[in-house]
């Protein structure tokens, strides 16, 4: 979960990918807890709309890193 995730950053200095659960609804969260970066499949690849799925995701992402 998150605070593994956190635990993880912690102990390691390179770079830290999540995978595994990744949401829209989550994304935020995941980044804050330590993730340089997350990758998605199940959300976008079984979204209505792939396309749509992974814009917002990206925006979320992007407004996370301070990218926007």
């Amino acid at each position: 979960g998150l605070e593994r995730l956190l635990q993880i950053k912690q102990a390691i200095s390179l770079p830290l990918v999540a995978i595994g659960g990744i949401t829209k609804d989550n994304t935020a969260e995941v980044l804050a807890a330590g993730a340089d970066s997350v990758a998605v499949i199940s959300a976008i690849l079984q979204a209505e709309s792939p396309e749509e799925a992974a814009r917002q995701i990206a925006a979320r992402f992007e407004t996370q890193k301070g990218t926007a």
